[in-house]
């Protein structure tokens, strides 16, 4: 199932401590039109209330509930599907999500090792054809009647069992956390009732870093909060949220949370200047980075790269800007 396309890393590149690369799944929905087609990304908003939920992943990890969430003003990997199209029967997945290490010898030489995308298509748990049976994310499988559905203008309809099912917000309960259900389709049931709003497929990646071929990989991390330190942390399983990074817009930006940028602190581009949260602003010229393969520059003055600090890989270390290495071609 094509559904992503993959932006190949160079094999080899030569950095000092500049020497987080990334590798992103880099697909762009059609612009906005009545007409869902296939393969476009959407998030999925309930039209109960003031239209300010949507259906969401509550994790990437197989089993995890599909839940009731704020829709944000971000597309993000949990709450943005991949769609076969109005009127097609297909698999509802998540936006697909890969990352990639940086391996330095020496401090020298760096490479990039991309891993496979992940795909997590909307499921009926345990395929269970009964009013109230719920729903969760799953390993995108090509013949699983569990993940088999039909998006019509305004409801999600399941292909499986007896065909009368549909995707359904269980109790009409808005409240963040709430896990959907199928229930038996009724045009005049308001709980089965979505809008499809397109969305710019997120590019969405991992930063991650191992100092020699022998040491576990670490990860950039932050808290949820204006002005936490970008710092080097444990990498965990499937990804935990204040690992993801996304760049909704593919112009740049580098979003943690919903609505948290990767900036220098202060704006400031000097060398030194330690990497922050802060809340995304798109007149920040200083919130903008190039993050493909090889380092990663700032888009208001290219001269600048994230910069391990002190060549340190130790968690708790706060990644900084520093003048990029651009003898040696970066």
């Amino acid at each position: 199932m094509d559904r992503v396309v993959l932006i190949p890393p160079s094999s080899t590149m030569f950095s000092n401590w500049n020497l987080f690369s990334t590798i992103i799944v880099a697909v762009v929905a059609p612009a906005v039109t009545a007409q869902i087609l296939q393969d476009q990304s959407v998030k999925i908003q309930t039209t109960l209330g003031s239209g300010t939920k949507c259906l969401a992943a509550s994790s990437l990890q197989n089993g995890a509930p599909v839940v009731i969430e704020d829709c944000g003003s971000n597309a993000t990997s949990l709450n943005s599907w991949i769609t076969g199209g109005t009127g097609a029967r297909s698999q509802l997945s998540t936006n697909g999500f890969v990352r990639c290490y940086a391996l330095s010898y020496c401090h020298i030489i760096c490479f990039l090792d991309a891993q496979s995308s992940v795909l997590q298509c909307l499921d009926v748990v345990n395929n269970v054809d009964a009013n109230g049976s719920k729903l969760q994310v799953w390993t995108c499988g090509p013949r699983d009647e569990a993940q088999q559905f039909t998006m019509t203008s305004t409801s999600i309809e399941w292909n499986g069992g007896s065909n009368n099912k549909c995707v359904d917000v269980t109790d009409g309960n808005l409240s963040n956390g709430n896990q959907a259900q199928v229930w038996a389709c009724d045009a005049n049931n308001s709980n089965q009732k979505f809008n499809f709003i397109p969305t710019t497929f997120p590019a969405r990646f991992e930063l991650t870093i191992r100092p020699d071929p022998t040491t576990f990989a670490s990860c950039l991390t932050a808290d949820n909060a204006t002005n936490a330190p970008v710092a080097i942390g444990p990498c965990g399983d499937n990804v935990p949220i204040n690992q993801k990074i996304v760049d909704p817009d593919h112009n740049g930006r580098m979003v943690m949370y919903d609505n948290l940028c990767i900036a220098p602190a202060g704006d400031t581009l000097a060398d030194g200047t330690k990497l922050v949260l802060a809340p995304c602003d798109a007149n920040d010229n200083a919130q903008f980075w190039n993050h493909g393969t090889g380092s990663i520059t700032n888009k208001a003055n290219t001269n600048f790269c994230f910069d391990l600090t002190d060549g340190n890989p130790a968690a708790g270390t706060q990644v900084q800007i520093w003048t990029c290495f651009a003898e040696l071609g970066l």
